[in-house]
């Protein structure tokens, strides 16, 4: 999927995966990671995530990265940021607060322009890309990573045969295997979704169920 599909997306307003309330299992389980007073923060793919405000509300410094100038604009106009804008290579910078979104290809992100990450919050990332993008993105967040760095990640298993992603099924054996068992993986939450709950999914086929796990790669 091209950087184009996403845009449009936001600019259609196709924005299902988007959760204005914010995601609780990152409120639920915040505790579970061990962490600094003031934890460096990245959350890839991050659109207009309210999550983004809560982390800084625990003195987080988060950094975003998003391709959709709408999704930034949005998130500024919706929680009422002032920022400053400026720029690096082909990104452009929004700066609010303890928040800077570098918005540009999250691939392209320079390591060197980027701090020490203590943790990257990964919710809606990863499961939006189909299996042959999945590998330059889990090089990217290895290229990222130090020694101290957890994720949290979140993530769909259904039958994938049934139903086209994003978002897309993606196995725990694949997650630790794309990062060579370099992390211990946690099992956080496991929930059993209802799809009377998801119709638009079961429109496109899905029927055998549908499953959500949340991540800690330690």
């Amino acid at each position: 999927m091209e950087l184009s599909y996403w845009e449009s997306r936001w600019r259609k307003n196709k924005i299902g995966f988007n959760m204005p309330d914010g995601y609780p299992g990152l409120r639920k389980h915040w505790n579970s990671v061990q962490l600094p007073a003031e934890p460096e923060v990245l959350v890839p793919l991050c659109g207009k995530a309210i999550d983004m405000v809560w982390l800084e509300k625990q003195n987080a410094k988060v950094t975003g990265v998003e391709i959709s100038e709408k999704a930034i604009l949005e998130f500024m106009e919706e929680n009422r940021r002032n920022y400053k804008t400026g720029s690096f290579a082909d990104f452009t910078l929004y700066k609010t607060g303890s928040i800077t979104i570098w918005r540009g290809d999250f691939l392209k992100l320079p390591k060197l322009k980027m701090p020490d990450f203590d943790l990257i919050y990964d919710k809606a990332a990863l499961v939006a890309l189909p299996k042959p993008m999945r590998s330059s993105y889990y090089h990217k967040l290895s290229e990222l990573c130090s020694d101290k760095t957890s994720i949290l990640l979140h993530h769909f298993l259904y039958n994938q045969d049934e139903m086209p992603g994003p978002p897309f099924s993606i196995g725990l054996d694949e997650i630790k295997s794309a990062f060579k068992n370099t992390f211990k993986t946690t099992i956080l939450e496991k929930n059993e979704l209802n799809l009377a709950n998801f119709e638009k999914f079961r429109l496109r086929g899905l029927k055998s169920g549908l499953t959500e796990q949340l991540l800690l790669l330690s």
